[in-house]
């Protein structure tokens, strides 16, 4: 509901000019709310059966496909929201263990020089 319009289950690879960064809401918790309730959810679900078996293969299925998926729409939003999105980046979270998402690679020469 925060986001209305501007989200999408398929990843936008081009920015429609109707489209904002929404930040507010739990949005301003989470960068990828809709990941962090699904991922906890997949999990949750099987702890709450009792199978360690299929709660430990969610939490690995699920942590990878998010450890490629994260990062390549992270670029894409970087691209689309050049100022915004890296420091609404470093203000919130994804909340997904071993998902660190998009690491800029301009930000990783401007700490080594």
């Amino acid at each position: 509901w925060t986001a209305k319009s501007n989200f999408n289950h398929i990843i936008m690879e081009r920015k429609e000019e109707s489209h904002q960064l929404v930040t507010h809401g739990v949005y301003s918790h989470f960068r990828h709310p809709s990941y962090f309730g699904w991922y906890w959810w997949c999990v949750g679900t099987q702890v709450l059966l009792g199978n360690p078996i299929c709660t430990m293969a969610y939490a690995y299925v699920a942590m990878k496909f998010f450890k490629q998926r994260i990062p390549y729409e992270e670029a894409l939003l970087c691209q689309f929201y050049k100022d915004e999105y890296p420091r609404y980046m470093k203000a919130t979270r994804i909340g997904i263990p071993f998902v660190s998402g998009f690491v800029n690679p301009l930000d990783k020469k401007n700490k080594s020089s």
